[in-house]
């Protein structure tokens, strides 16, 4: 897969990142970790930027690499919280309206034996990448599935009630191929059934990758 430059949030909690070559890719499953490239969870913000963001997704930063979210979880401890203890610094970075903070000070105070109110400035080396790693895997870190997914650009009646749909790497699809396509995730389009039990496609609401097919439809006629 060449170099991410691009990601938007996708159907049922994925996120579709595009290539420097213009090819796509659908991230789902596993963990929001995984499919951000952001071992951390951080939300978007300046540390993200500075580290290459490339995307959001529910307020998170979406990173074209591990190693891109990785550098801004570091910066983020060192520069932002370097003068809090981990119970401040918790209390800042995963608020108790969001997260189970008390568990997750707990946890962090275990791993890397930092007891007391200890300034992370003045961590060892060896305590601050405990600590790292202690959020991180806290945050969560589950490998999921990629598929490569397609826009659909164009929708042509050539009967009644059948479509051809058109995708942008220039294959025209017949409607049930892109049903199929559909059910594996590799458009972004729901299949709906109808009250006769007929399959049918319909666009994702909202979405930020693929156009509605009734303005495409629009647009072919």
């Amino acid at each position: 897969m060449n170099q991410l430059i691009k990601a938007v949030p996708g159907m049922r909690h994925s996120v579709i990142y595009t290539t420097v070559d213009g090819k796509h890719y659908r991230f789902y499953d596993g963990t929001w970790a995984w499919r951000n490239h952001n071992p951390g969870n951080l939300k978007s913000g300046f540390y993200s930027e500075k580290h290459h963001q490339i995307g959001v997704t529910h307020h998170l930063a979406i990173f074209p690499d591990d190693q891109s979210g990785h550098a801004a979880l570091l910066e983020l401890l060192r520069a932002k919280y370097d003068n809090y203890s981990i119970h401040r610094m918790i209390y800042k970075f995963a608020p108790p309206n969001q997260n189970p903070t008390k568990k997750y000070e707990k946890y962090l105070h275990e791993v890397t034996g930092v007891q007391g109110n200890e300034k992370i400035k003045d961590f060892t080396s060896l305590q601050f990448k405990k600590l790292w790693g202690a959020i991180q895997h806290f945050e969560g870190y589950k490998v999921g599935k990629i598929i490569q997914v397609y826009r659909i650009t164009r929708v042509r009646k050539i009967s009644k009630n059948q479509y051809q749909f058109f995708r942008e790497d220039g294959v025209w699809m017949s409607e049930a191929k892109c049903i199929q396509y559909a059910k594996q995730k590799r458009v972004e389009l729901e299949v709906c059934v109808s009250d006769t039990g007929v399959e049918f496609l319909r666009s994702y609401p909202n979405s930020l990758f693929q156009k509605s097919l009734k303005s495409l439809m629009q647009k072919s006629e």
